[in-house]
């Protein structure tokens, strides 16, 4: 199994950096052709689409994702897969027809001003096809294809991207530009998904298989939006509290700060596959700790390094509207490792606790919201920041509680505290120091990287010293 999870993360890893790094890649690229208000939009409209994704479907796919690995019989599969994307398209399929005409009005709710309408409309198509995408995709994933997830993930970031940048340079369709490119992006690569796994769809409509999809992925669709707003509830507070542009900027620093995560996205689709595949194996607990201890491993250093430097990559990928960004850089990176490390605690997911698991992630998102609303008044962007740290650590800290409960995993809790404890200590300092005026210059520059090089090693050998290497590899 850790051989397999070794490869499969390698090649989910490759995709993750395309899907995920985009954003930062064209990062330079975006913040010079929309102004703050645009880019505040445009991050509004993709929180939108995350709210839709996780919602108008009924979270269908993650009920096809617990139940499709236990199938006994190729029909079976067949069944599942085709029962799901049927529902998948027909739900789509309504919130189309129901959202276009009243376009102007969701605008105004959503945007605050109805001259983002056409955006809107476009956004709206573009998120339904996204949608649909991403159900064909994950067909590859559950049936343990990463390549084919990982070459038409590439398919669909280069043709959105190099759509919505072509749209806006050589025809100045401003911020729609990147909608039609989305849209262009997710019908062909969906196309592509649909071929490389078309021996799985059928005219079939197993309404039993839906009933029982349902009864575990409708209970999941609360937790699932509360996880949405754990996440970017933020941006929604600031939007209503500050203004687009803060939106704008703070968003920028939520693109550099992700950097953090690409490591451990890849992680997350090799992994979730394979522990519910092999969970009833002995060896199963110890497994999962040994893949921890290597992703901190890496994960830790990242950290460290982009917390540093965050003022550096901000100043380097980003124009001046947009520099106050880097302020925020170090706390959302330590909020965006914590918020993806629960996939180590499979606990409440094996056992289908998904009442418990809802409750987690509302608990969550409601400290989230009143945080964002304490604290924005007080700091801005900082503060809305801080909100995001505090509700992820919040999280993660429900799921290792309630988790170990039912499925416990033997980790060495004291390393792996001492070793983020010294992350942490090097964050802070490093923050505290880039903020003030005492140091400048090549001066900063050579503390910062002393202080990530040997911050680093000393994270590593607590993490996987001369005997727990070997047990690692």
């Amino acid at each position: 199994m850790i051989r397999q999870f070794f490869r499969d993360s390698f090649l989910y890893g490759i995709s993750s950096i395309v899907v995920q790094g985009s954003p930062i890649l064209v990062l330079p690229i975006y913040v010079r052709l929309l102004s703050p208000t645009e880019y505040g939009v445009l991050e509004v409209l993709t929180i939108f689409a995350l709210f839709v994704n996780s919602s108008v479907s009924f979270e269908i796919l993650q009920g096809f994702a617990r139940h499709y690995p236990d199938s006994r019989t190729e029909r079976d599969r067949k069944e599942y897969s085709s029962t799901t994307f049927w529902f998948t398209l027909a739900a789509y399929g309504l919130f189309v027809g129901i959202t276009l005409p009243f376009s102007e009005i969701f605008s105004q709710i959503i945007l605050h001003a109805p001259i983002w309408e056409k955006t809107f409309q476009v956004a709206v198509i573009a998120t339904s096809l996204h949608g649909i995408y991403l159900l064909l995709l994950n067909q590859l994933r559950w049936q343990l294809k990463p390549f084919a997830y990982a070459s038409v993930s590439a398919v669909n970031i280069i043709l959105a991207v190099s759509t919505g940048i072509f749209l806006i340079v050589e025809y100045q369709t401003g911020l729609v530009g990147i909608f039609y490119g989305q849209t262009v992006g997710c019908t062909i690569a969906g196309v592509l998904a649909w071929l490389w796994g078309s021996h799985s769809y059928r005219l079939i409509f197993d309404w039993p298989k839906c009933k029982e999809m349902l009864r575990f992925s409708v209970p999941l669709i609360p937790s699932s939006l509360a996880v949405i707003a754990t996440v970017y509830v933020d941006r929604i507070a600031i939007q209503n509290i500050m203004t687009l542009v803060d939106v704008g900027v703070y968003t920028v620093g939520f693109r550099v700060a992700s950097i953090a995560n690409l490591m451990m996205a890849g992680v997350y689709f090799a992994l979730t596959p394979l522990i519910y595949q092999n969970y009833v194996k002995d060896s199963m607990p110890d497994d999962v700790e040994r893949i921890l201890m290597y992703v901190l491993c890496g994960t830790l250093p990242l950290l460290v390094g982009i917390s540093l430097f965050a003022k550096e990559i901000v100043f380097l990928f980003a124009t001046e509207p947009y520099y106050g960004a880097w302020f925020v850089v170090p706390i959302l990176a330590v909020a965006a490792v914590c918020s993806k490390l629960y996939i180590f605690f499979p606990g409440l997911d094996i056992a289908k606790k998904t009442k418990t698991i809802a409750f987690i992630n509302i608990a969550a998102a409601f400290l989230n919201i009143i945080l964002n609303i304490l604290l924005i008044p007080l700091w801005g962007i900082i503060g809305a920041a801080l909100a995001t740290l505090i509700g992820a650590a919040v999280l993660l800290a429900g799921y290792v509680f309630m988790s170990q409960k039912f499925y416990p995993i033997p980790y060495r809790a004291e390393t792996i505290f001492l070793a983020c404890s010294t992350a942490a200590f090097i964050i802070v300092v490093g923050y505290l120091v880039s903020s003030t005026e005492y140091f400048s210059g090549l001066v900063l520059t050579l503390l910062k990287l002393c202080a990530l090089i040997l911050g680093s090693a000393w994270i590593i050998r607590q993490l996987a010293g001369t005997r727990n290497l070997g047990r690692i590899i």
